[in-house]
């Protein structure tokens, strides 16, 4: 069947480029499609990969560690080489290639990876993504040289024990940096497959050191020029064969990672004659790019910072991976283990050869605002910038509006997001893992911001792959080891392992892919299953709560999140009504009925249990009322409403709701009209105007003074969706099915002169724009044809003069009208 953008029937196409996708069962074959745009024909031509049936085998350069202790001493990276010698013409030619951990690929000298830190990350027990690319233009006659430089990447990580306690080399699928792969080509009468096999060819690398987190350190003096592979003395031998990793082969299919952004110098500071900082003025994640003149054996050091203290010495806590060598609390400082480091502080090094020298990085990123250099002077530097490195997603809305602190929170938004994604939707620097708490907090402001089809179903197979036996899901994927609260058997607390059943049903309400549906669901019925298996009063007290809360309880932050046990079992509830829903999107009656019963038995057992006779919730907190709002629970939701705001009053306008119940917030507030309130809540000095003093560009990972949290961290960034939902007035209904029915329903806030909004979706692009003049506000929407419902909803205060058809319905305070295939509508208001 063949599907484009997602669709499979009465397919409009509105954007290029396309994403399609069918089944075939040929396994190297070339395919044309037309696609005609208006009386335009665009041709697209394409060959599908060796579907992961390899004719090669794993290779390595055969090289152990013998304890942990020698991670840290170092050693010379991997570097692998095939010749190949022609002597007649070449019509086609494909390399179909996973280098495990991280990989670049060379072909006569020049660099074929189209990414940066590749191969994306997951369970590699379970599968493994390789890339295919098209050789054809750097194959010379008659000689030719394809090199592969390997790199520790995920597969081959330090020791360190994050947080005191977690070695991934435990709990992740490991082994020494290998490759495997396939040269597929074809003669005008044959075709060929070179294999990588024992006649391989290995030396050891420019590298001296590589780490995911700790850094990169490289000898310039062993190559030519700026490419790494182009060696002076390599001593090649023949590889060793692998087993390789157990998972199955399959087509990368998401976005690469590459550089998006370049940064200059805003300040350099001198410390000595041999040490400077340099200030980029804002925190990326990324690369450093550094040309220097230096002397023979002149040893360069470089150290990452978010931060710099009141002396402008560099403050690195915020960026130790796993906190260690950080004094978390009075006397108490994480130790990473034997070897480890004192501090795993993010650093690179290099040894100078006589003359230019250039340093980028390769094989590891950093989270920085500041970089410090030592051992060079000033007067050697000739020019560096930072490189903002992350999964190229293609934006998929916009927003713009009259307020330029809005505009620079919804850019802050963008760019922490994006800091943060590498293959996986990581958290921060420190750590770098897909909690799937997080996942599901920003899960509907990623949508919207981003295309998120391809990396969403990434995530969720990541997801998928790492249930537990019991059937139940890890609190990060690629699970890691860390289980914090969580429900038993190395499963997740419940509000993370929500991130499964959620993300499948936000995939289908945007992008429409059944077949993901019923694929999951049965993963999902022995989720619950595995929940089922823990008596309620226990269930209730396996998660981590409403995570983020300005009142939680710091002396107990495993229990301390407001009204703890009544969020859990909302969060049991929710996984209920999900799959109940997901059962009747495709049809399954029956089971339908059975998790929706097994739904309203909770409810009563959660109003039963946590209903105060005030009709209030546990706790009487924010997030106390932001959930039983947002599930429904209330008898009077606009008693409980104004109970909320009263709260929120209290707090000078803060909301002091963690991640969960901020998303919610924003949801709720948005649905019953309160905008004006959030408005308020976002510009307020306690809240994010305070985590963007002294121009931060980035969130922080906590409200307040942030002292064991991230500079550079995305989790709180969910107000974003109201900014499309709100102010812009672009909603994705909950019915919807792949992004078919549409609500417009602007708020025209009294301190908002303009707003401009567009968001892509598979159906097509919808705008939104309104700005105020003095004859009104003039509101302009532009919409796709081929909807299958889109409705504008506007307040009954304003006289449209028949600009309209007559409304299709009313409320107490607003009309709804038809515009499912209106094109383009322009009114005064």
């Amino acid at each position: 069947m063949l599907s484009i953008n997602y669709q499979t029937e009465n397919i409009i196409v509105d954007h290029l480029p396309i994403m399609v996708c069918w089944s075939t069962n040929y396994p190297q074959k070339s395919f044309s499609i037309k696609v005609y745009k208006g009386a335009e024909l665009v041709s697209l031509s394409f060959t599908t990969s060796n579907l992961g049936h390899f004719s090669g085998r794993w290779v390595s350069g055969g090289h152990h560690f013998t304890n942990d202790i020698h991670y840290y001493r170092g050693k010379r990276n991997v570097v692998m080489r095939k010749k190949i010698y022609l002597d007649e013409d070449l019509l086609d030619a494909y390399i179909s290639i996973v280098g495990l951990g991280f990989y670049k690929l060379y072909i006569n000298g020049k660099e074929v990876t189209r990414g940066e830190l590749n191969t994306d990350w997951t369970n590699y027990a379970k599968i493994i993504y390789y890339d295919t690319y098209n050789i054809k233009p750097f194959i010379n006659q008659p000689k030719n040289e394809v090199i592969v430089e390997l790199a520790d990447g995920w597969f081959n990580p330090a020791p360190l024990k994050l947080f005191g306690k977690y070695n991934l080399r435990e709990t992740l699928t490991i082994g020494e940096p290998q490759v495997i792969a396939d040269i597929y080509m074809r003669f005008a009468d044959r075709e060929m497959i070179i294999g990588s096999d024992a006649d391989w060819q290995y030396c050891e690398g420019a590298y001296t050191f590589n780490n995911i987190y700790l850094g990169e350190r490289l000898d310039m003096k062993l190559f030519r020029g700026d490419n790494t592979t182009d060696l002076l003395m390599p001593d090649w031998k023949n590889v060793v064969l692998s087993n390789g990793p157990e998972g199955r082969l399959v087509s990368s299919f998401i976005p690469k990672i590459n550089h998006t952004l370049s940064l200059g110098a805003e300040h350099i500071h001198v410390v000595d004659e041999e040490t400077f900082i340099i200030d980029f003025g804002a925190i990326v994640t990324g690369f450093i790019d550094l040309s220097i003149t230096a002397s023979e054996n002149q040893r360069v050091e470089l150290l990452y910072s978010e931060n710099v203290d009141e002396n402008y010495e560099l403050n690195t806590d915020s960026t130790l991976a796993g906190f260690v060598g950080k004094q978390v609390t009075e006397g108490v400082i994480i130790d990473g283990g034997i070897g480890a480091p004192a501090r795993a502080e993010q650093k690179d090094a290099f040894e100078c050869r006589s003359g230019k020298n250039h340093f980028i990085n390769a094989f590891t990123c950093h989270s920085f605002r500041y970089v410090q250099l030592s051992g060079i002077n000033i007067e050697q530097l000739n020019n560096v910038q930072a490189l903002s490195v992350h999964t190229v997603l293609r934006e998929n809305g916009g927003f713009y509006c009259s307020d330029p602190y809005i505009n620079k929170l919804f850019e802050v938004a963008k760019r922490t997001k994006l800091n943060n994604i590498h293959s996986v939707f990581g958290d921060c620097a420190r750590e770098r893992f897909a909690y799937g708490g997080d996942i599901v907090a920003l899960a509907r402001s990623q949508v919207y911001q981003f295309d998120s089809a391809a990396i969403y179903k990434k995530t969720i197979f990541d997801f998928i792959n790492d249930i537990r036996p019991c059937g139940g899901v890890t609190e990060t994927a690629p699970f890691m080891g860390i289980k914090t609260n969580g429900v038993g058997g190395e499963t997740g607390p419940l509000g993370w392992q929500l991130v499964l059943p959620y993300l499948i049903a936000i995939h289908y309400r945007h992008y429409g892919n059944v077949n993901l549906l019923a694929e999951s669901l049965p993963f999902l019925e022995k989720q619950i299953l595995s929940l089922e298996m823990r008596d309620f009063d226990d269930l209730v007290t396996c998660c981590l709560g409403d995570w983020g809360s300005r009142v939680h309880d710091m002396r107990n932050y495993k229990n301390g999140s407001p009204a703890l046990h009544f969020t859990s079992a909302c969060f049991y509830y929710y996984h209920l009504l999900i799959i109940a829903k997901i059962c009747d999107d495709l049809g399954f009656k029956e089971k339908w009925l059975k998790y929706i019963g097994k739904a309203n038995k909770i409810r009563e057992k959660i109003l039963s249990l946590y209903k105060n006779t005030d009709g209030s919730f546990a706790d009487r907190s924010q997030t106390s009322f932001v959930f039983a709002i947002y599930f429904d629970l209330c008898d009077d939701i606009e008693s409980s409403l104004n109970a909320l705001i009263d709260l929120i009053k209290k707090e000078q306008n803060v909301i002091t709701c963690g991640i969960f119940g901020q998303s919610f917030a924003y949801e709720i507030f948005h649905r019953y009209g309160h905008n004006e309130l959030i408005l308020e809540w976002l510009r307020v000095e306690a809240g994010f105007k305070k985590m963007l003093k002294n121009d931060a560009s980035t969130l922080k990972e906590f409200f307040g003074d942030n002292l064991n949290g991230s500079n550079n961290h995305a989790m709180f960034s969910s107000y974003s969706s109201w900014l499309f939902q709100a102010l812009g007035g672009i909603t994705v209904a909950e019915e919807t099915v792949g992004a078919d029915v549409i609500l417009i329903s602007p708020s025209f806030t009294d301190t908002i002169n303009f707003v401009d909004c567009w968001h892509q979706t598979i159906r097509g692009r919808i705008e939104c724009r309104w700005r105020r003049y003095k004859k009104g506000i003039e509101l302009v929407i532009k919409v796709p044809f081929n909807l299958k419902k889109c409705t504008l909803k506007l307040p009954k205060v304003y006289q449209l003069n028949k600009q309209l058809p007559a409304p299709i319905d009313c409320d107490t305070y607003h009309h709804f009208y038809d515009i499912t295939d209106a094109g383009e509508i322009k009114v005064l208001l």
